[in-house]
């Protein structure tokens, strides 16, 4: 049975028992699970063996690249030859579902677990907290700091508060060991060399120029786009330009702190560039892959988009105006037309030895996983190793190491597998039920 909803792989015990396999080949896994009733069940184990009468779920199907139709009831997947099919009969399905459903007794058993619901009762303390319980999820977050420097004590770093003495000795190691690639200013930060990436606007040499026509400011805009510019300036982000080709007006958007964030309208010369279609990566393809890690380390780039820069002949089309000058992008800014997939290029050529295997890359969104925590320090090593080499600075209050969860893409993932992030779900959770037809 294909489940694309499913999270495991699923053996039903029955069949296990029945191909006559030896229980002592299976390896222990304590994690209970929830079935669509709610009711929690516990594994039996295990075992790695070539799939049969069994409930195979997303980690098969991402394995095998597969992609499902329930309409037409067929599976397709890439092979050495070309692209391979399953295609089942209405007839067999109709059957499948009738008997893989229901044991001998007529009793459904869709997992491969076996449950005694008096044993249950009697040891709750033999069963874990739901992923979804509130109290385990805010004892997983539970992080510490730690001190790269002791000369700077108040430049710290997050990491997991629950790890072993002998792995926290290791990975604290590790972070001091590399701390020069953390920014912890703009003047930390000197960007990724032309000769790997820079953004290309590739303008339309049929579009016509547009210069905006400048728009006016009151007196505490016009104060917060001076401070920002000073700071751009500063951090050698922009440069002032003359006779520019292309102006664009500044766009000031209120942030949650209630302070103003400068923006550029780029809109008219976004429309003189043509679409980038470099393919991002498949969210559910990297959360379903991270999910069922030991240990975790999210990551992110300090001004991520700002660290690449902008390919020199394109510098003065981002010029912008302001009441101090007219001034042009010397790094990528994030208005610009498909920064996003240049951001993608660069992580999957500077990670592409270990997208898949430890580590899983979404635009700006680094992740670095591991199977067991005394592998992670290896496999953090080596993501320093290539931030290193490209000269990638991570942001310290961004970053979190070495947790057994946390939030990606949107998701909460940990070892049992994935959540939804309850902060994008609070106005669903929080909805009243309507009582009148007004309400509905």
């Amino acid at each position: 049975m294909i489940d694309n909803g499913s999270l495991a792989d699923i053996l039903s015990s029955r069949v296990y028992d029945e191909l006559r396999l030896d229980r002592k080949d299976l390896k222990p896994f304590h994690v209970p699970l929830k079935g669509f009733g709610g009711a929690e069940v516990r594994s039996l184990g295990t075992v790695k063996m070539p799939p049969y009468n069994a409930l195979l779920g997303r980690p098969f199907l991402n394995k095998a690249r597969a992609v499902t139709s329930t309409h037409a009831l067929k599976i397709k997947f890439p092979t050495e030859f070309g692209v391979g099919e399953l295609k089942e009969s209405q007839e067999m399905a109709r059957h499948a579902n009738l008997s893989i459903f229901k044991d001998k007794a007529g009793m459904e058993t869709l997992s491969i677990f076996e449950v005694d619901k008096e044993e249950q009762e009697d040891n709750p303390e033999t069963f874990e907290l739901d992923p979804g319980d509130k109290t385990s999820r805010e004892k997983e977050e539970i992080i510490e700091s730690i001190v790269l420097n002791e000369a700077e004590p108040d430049k710290t770093i997050k990491i997991g508060a629950r790890l072993t003495e002998r792995v926290k000795r290791n990975v604290t190691n590790l972070l001091r060991e590399y701390k020069e690639i953390f920014a912890w200013c703009h003047e930390n930060m000197p960007g990724i060399d032309r000769s790997v990436i820079s953004h290309n606007l590739a303008v339309n040499e049929k579009c016509k120029s547009v210069v905006q026509k400048r728009r006016s400011f009151n007196l505490e805009r016009s104060a917060a786009i001076k401070e920002e510019v000073s700071k751009l300036l500063a951090a050698r982000s922009i440069r002032e330009v003359k006779y520019p080709e292309w102006v664009a007006n500044v766009v000031l958007v209120k942030k949650k702190n209630n302070q103003w964030r400068m923006c550029v309208d780029f809109t008219d010369l976004n429309k003189a560039c043509p679409k980038d279609s470099f393919p991002l990566p498949r969210i559910d393809q990297l959360v379903d892959a991270t999910a069922g890690h030991e240990t975790l380390s999210f990551m992110d780039a300090y001004s991520g988009y700002n660290q690449i820069k902008m390919h020199k002949p394109d510098e003065e089309k981002t010029a912008f105006t302001t009441d101090q000058g007219l001034y042009c992008y010397t790094v990528m800014p994030f208005s610009l037309k498909n920064v996003g997939a240049t951001y993608q290029h660069l992580v999957n050529k500077m990670f592409a030895r270990q997208i898949g295997r430890n580590m899983e890359v979404y635009v700006d969104d680094m992740l670095t996983k591991s199977i067991t925590a005394d592998r992670h320090t290896d496999d953090l090593r080596e993501t320093f190793d290539v931030l290193v080499k490209y000269g990638m600075k991570l942001n310290p209050i961004k970053c979190v190491f070495s947790v057994p969860s946390g939030r990606f893409l949107g998701y909460q993932v940990h070892q049992r597998g994935i959540e939804v992030n309850p902060e994008k779900i609070q106005a669903l959770a929080k909805m009243v039920s309507p009582r009148t037809l007004k309400d509905v």
